[in-house]
């Protein structure tokens, strides 16, 4: 999804968020007919701007599919052609132009919090790392939240160890994207903002109180997502 809010004037570039859920699927929204599942601030978004009924990601896989939406380029234009394992050699590389670095020439600040997934050695300096790709504030996984997304341990900002964190992952990176946005973005810019999920990837972890919401579902499995 991606959202722009306007500028008090024309002259002013709007403010940029790009959120991405992973492997959630069109039809797993109440905006495109989905009459179970209660998606209302991903309808908002839609509301607000545009559906897209005829886009197709550049891959069917995490890493491609984020490679493509950061450089516009196909995954084997831009070297990310497979979903990367940790400890992998593929990465994204510094070479490509990316989305938030075009944006802070522009005279953007920038940030990025939840899913990378964009190399294989995360928070290693032999590869690129959100921070190499224009990012000025970033918190981070290589891949899933671990050891699952309730109370993830493995979370990195900005170079450094989060260490243990309470609560579930969704949460927690919007949680990091709001406090960027009230506290920590130089306020005299405007912001690009990524916002990138883990759910309702697998492994998943769910609160209860959105659990609540399908109380009637007997699947456990089905109530977590």
């Amino acid at each position: 999804v991606l959202a722009s809010a306007s500028a008090n004037s024309a002259d002013k570039p709007p403010n940029i968020i790009l959120f991405l859920a992973d492997d959630l699927g069109w039809g797993d929204l109440a905006c495109f007919g989905n009459n179970v599942i209660q998606t209302p601030n991903l309808d908002a978004f839609a509301k607000q701007g545009i559906r897209l009924t005829q886009c197709y990601s550049a891959s069917a896989v995490c890493s491609p599919s984020r490679s493509a939406l950061l450089t516009g380029r196909t995954p084997h234009r831009n070297g990310v052609y497979t979903w990367i394992a940790a400890g992998a050699e593929v990465h994204l590389r510094t070479s490509e132009v990316t989305l938030p670095k075009l944006l802070k020439e522009k005279g953007y600040t920038t940030c990025h919090s939840g899913k990378w997934h964009l190399n294989g050695k995360f928070n290693d300096p032999a590869q690129p790392q959100p921070g190499d790709h224009g990012y000025d504030w970033w918190m981070a996984t290589q891949n899933n939240a671990s050891p699952s997304h309730k109370n993830p341990n493995n979370f990195v900002r900005n170079g450094k160890d989060v260490g243990p964190l309470e609560g579930y992952s969704a949460i927690l990176v919007v949680d990091e994207a709001v406090q960027w946005l009230k506290e920590k973005r130089d306020k005299t810019k405007p912001f690009f903002l990524a916002v990138w999920t883990h759910e309702p990837h697998l492994p998943i972890e769910s609160d209860p109180t959105f659990q609540k919401l399908y109380e009637k579902i007997d699947d456990a499995n089905v109530r977590q997502h």
